[in-house]
């Protein structure tokens, strides 16, 4: 975002036809009083343009200025209260012009105290009752003349400078403050892309892994005899109460997508809910565990959680029912190791492209955003694998 201009163009040129107007009525009444030499009014009216226009037109400003000088030399006057006017149009040309205007500027200050030693030295000017100077003596002016007027013009072109310099300094730190500004929406932008790819992902995860169940149940009760009422409402019942978690989880998701770190006794019951729920459906799982469990923070608890869901999710989806799922969960001192093995027809294995980018991959980007690894095949005797290394925070 660029930040507007402390004084805006229009306030700016306000100011300087205030000062331009103040500056012809100081001359007027110090000319009036005989306090300094009577100036031309076409020089006084050119220095008053140039005076207003040295901001906005700095290059027209020094050229007015010069013009107005032009007008006292031809009209043969003395020093007067217009060279400074020159002084501030001299400033205002190498603050806030171009690069090329300030190297005219800087021949303008040499061109300027020559034109001043040549215009004045062999004349009497009222200067010399103010600089203490031999008037007799021509070397003597000169060296005056090239060092008082010298100093002057130099002067003002060496404020400008600073003041070119200051204003560059500030228009850089006001970038970079703009920069990072834009930098930190951009990011927040990111983040916020970032959570809706997550929720997309969990609610993914969620209702696939809760269809996969509920069509196992449903494709048990073609095996319940006709007959047998209590069964079949055992089954009806089971169906929905999987349909009410999963409705419930989905909520969950939606209204409390930071998690929270729940600790190590939830992740136990969370791994191991999803293991029954399974086995609800109808499925014939076998479940180890080896190890002491280890304490995972709140993002490697939904990652592990995630991780086996979507395990279990492939294993309902693509095995066959007349062999077992096999589930290992081995506790390390640095990781949690998840391994689903479960046998498959011919061509039923998932790959990594399943499900437009869900599925496995959303598994591999969940395990490498902590850093851990997912590996998956099928083996010679045709059971599919899926293997996930989730680490403990800082190993």
């Amino acid at each position: 975002m660029r930040n507007a201009p402390l004084i805006p163009a229009r306030v700016n040129l306000t100011l300087d036809l205030v000062l331009a107007l103040l500056f012809g009525a100081f001359g007027l009444w110090a000319t009036t009083a005989r306090l300094l030499p009577r100036a031309t009014w076409l020089a006084l009216v050119i220095m008053i343009a140039a005076l207003v226009c040295r901001r906005l037109a700095p290059s027209v400003a020094l050229a007015l200025a010069w013009l107005s000088a032009m007008a006292q030399i031809a009209t043969g006057q003395d020093i007067s209260f217009l060279q400074i006017g020159t002084v501030i149009v001299l400033y205002s040309a190498v603050a806030h012009g171009r690069k090329w205007l300030m190297v005219a500027a800087g021949v303008s200050v040499v061109v300027g105290t020559l034109v001043a030693v040549v215009y004045l030295a062999p004349s009497y000017s009222w200067a010399w009752n103010v600089i203490p100077a031999d008037t007799g003596s021509l070397r003597r002016r000169v060296a005056v003349l090239l060092i008082v007027p010298g100093s002057v013009l130099g002067g003002a072109w060496l404020a400008g400078l600073a003041s070119r310099l200051l204003r560059q300094r500030q228009a850089i730190t006001d970038a970079r403050l703009a920069a990072e500004e834009e930098s930190r929406r951009l990011a927040a932008l990111a983040a916020l892309a970032n959570d809706k790819a997550e929720l997309a992902r969990n609610v993914h995860d969620v209702i696939g892994h809760s269809l996969a169940v509920i069509i196992a149940q449903s494709d048990s009760v073609q095996y319940i005899d006709a007959s047998d009422d209590a069964a079949m409402r055992k089954a009806a019942s089971a169906i929905a109460d999987t349909a009410r978690r999963s409705l419930g989880e989905v909520r969950q998701v939606l209204s409390d997508i930071e998690a929270v770190d729940t600790g190590q006794v939830s992740l136990r019951h969370d791994l191991d809910g999803l293991i029954e729920n399974v086995t609800r459906a109808g499925a014939r799982i076998s479940s180890t565990v080896a190890g002491e469990p280890v304490r995972l923070d709140a993002l490697r608890s939904e990652t592990a959680h995630r991780v086996l869901q979507e395990g279990l999710t492939n294993a309902l989806k693509f095995s066959d029912r007349d062999t077992d799922i096999r589930v290992s969960r081995r506790w390390t001192t640095d990781a949690l190791q998840i391994e689903v093995r479960n046998a498959v027809p011919a061509g039923g294995a998932p790959t990594i492209g399943d499900h437009s980018g869900s599925g496995l991959i959303g598994m591999k980007q969940r395990l490498e955003r902590v850093g851990g690894q997912l590996q998956y095949g099928v083996t010679e005797e045709g059971r599919f694998i899926l293997a996930a290394r989730v680490p403990v925070a800082g190993a």
